[in-house]
């Protein structure tokens, strides 16, 4: 039987709906965090084909690790593999649990249509991210463009660089069916006295949504704990 590195509820959730498996268990120890680790020491080394390799390593052992999957992102980068790098991005997209993830993940867009000679999109991309969380890699990046190309860039206000997306077919956000698998498995946890993992599925939901009522659960779930 397939054993998993899921450390988490809320990656239980995700894998189980987003990997669709057959049975599975879930491995004592964490097996992914030895390949993740040697992978961040490879990829600092710049020793990018090896380091891809530990990443994937970490990907089988759990399919929803955002840390390998922005690992494995890193390297097709740096290995020219462009369209790989759009592969796992869009994979990243239904892991993304917090802002900065999300963050991330528009980053990476951003990059891809760069390197596919589509400016405009690529500098609403950069400029998003930056809506969610300040960066001064996007923040470089647009200014790259701007001088590459001689012209403002990134400088539409939120409604239209969202238009821009739309038109795009890019979300303008964190995925809903996301948000209701974390809820869910906030749910469960409380509902089985796991509470700090249940406080941690709600705080990634507002920290992706600021919705009041799920402020009222995580107040409620830190005056039990």
């Amino acid at each position: 039987m397939l054993r998993l590195s899921l450390r988490h509820i809320s990656e239980v959730y995700l894998y189980e709906y987003y990997k669709n498996p057959d049975e599975y268990e879930i491995s004592d120890t964490d097996l992914a965090r030895p390949h993740i680790d040697k992978a961040n020491m490879l990829l600092s080394e710049q020793r990018n084909n090896e380091a891809l390799q530990e990443y994937l390593a970490a990907v089988m052992e759990n399919p929803v690790s955002f840390e390998a999957v922005s690992g494995i992102i890193i390297c097709c980068k740096r290995l020219g593999d462009i369209e790989g790098a759009y592969k796992y991005t869009k994979e990243m997209y239904n892991i993304c649990c917090t802002r900065a993830e999300l963050a991330t993940y528009y980053r990476n867009m951003g990059w891809y249509y760069l390197e596919k000679y589509d400016p405009d999109l690529s500098a609403a991309l950069y400029r998003f991210s930056t809506f969610l969380v300040e960066s001064e890699a996007a923040e470089q990046e647009i200014k790259y463009l701007e001088t590459a190309l001689n012209k403002p860039m990134g400088r539409e206000n939120s409604e239209e660089i969202i238009e821009i997306l739309k038109q795009n077919n890019i979300p303008t956000g964190p995925s809903n069916i996301t948000l209701a698998l974390l809820i869910k498995a906030g749910e469960e946890a409380e509902d089985s006295g796991n509470y700090i993992q249940a406080n941690d599925c709600y705080m990634m939901v507002y920290d992706l949504t600021q919705d009041d009522e799920i402020g009222d659960r995580i107040t409620r779930i830190k005056n039990i704990m």
